[in-house]
């Protein structure tokens, strides 16, 4: 039986092993083969001992969340982009069950391995965990109304760079 460890050297000198928080952050993917950065890739901040920072932010989207020791999204933590972040050090609000859309967006922002998943879709769910009427997809620039469900409202897919939706009113554009 073989055991692989990873760890850290500096100048020669033994570290210490890698940590989850490390071993997360390296596996992400940031540049293309031919050298090119990927745009929307979410990269974990570890502190100087190797641990998940307790607030998380996403460069790409503008949200920010907490985390528990394990990287793991305190419910209820995660903000939009404009939205002060929560105090990650107070202790969490009691805990509710996670939302239809909080399960759809966990399920997505890593593979089996815990590793991120580049390019997916990751749906925003609001501060109560449902569905935010408007998604867009990060990495392709289309914006659609959604229902209650999550589902998407037939006709309200946009392009990147199409006028914004309401999706308050179906059918419709901002003007």
């Amino acid at each position: 039986m073989v055991l692989s460890v990873s760890v850290s050297w500096v100048y020669g000198t033994l570290l210490r092993p890698k940590t989850h928080c490390e071993h997360h952050r390296d596996s992400v993917q940031t540049t293309s083969p031919e050298g090119y950065p990927i745009l929307g890739a979410y990269v974990p901040q570890c502190d100087a001992e190797g641990q998940y920072l307790p607030q998380q932010c996403h460069g790409s989207t503008g949200h920010c969340w907490c985390v528990d020791t394990t990287g793991q999204e305190r419910a209820g933590s995660r903000t939009e982009p404009g939205v002060p972040p929560k105090d990650c050090s107070k202790p969490d609000e009691p805990v509710r069950p996670k939302t239809h859309c909080e399960h759809h967006r966990d399920s997505v922002q890593s593979n089996a391995d815990g590793r991120p998943l580049i390019g997916a879709y990751v749906p925003q769910c609001d501060a109560t965990g449902q569905y935010v009427p408007k998604q867009c997809h990060g990495s392709s620039g289309h914006c659609w109304c959604v229902d209650v469900n999550g589902r998407e409202r037939a006709g309200t897919r946009t392009p990147p760079g199409s006028p914004p939706l309401d999706c308050n009113r179906p059918g419709t554009r901002d003007s």
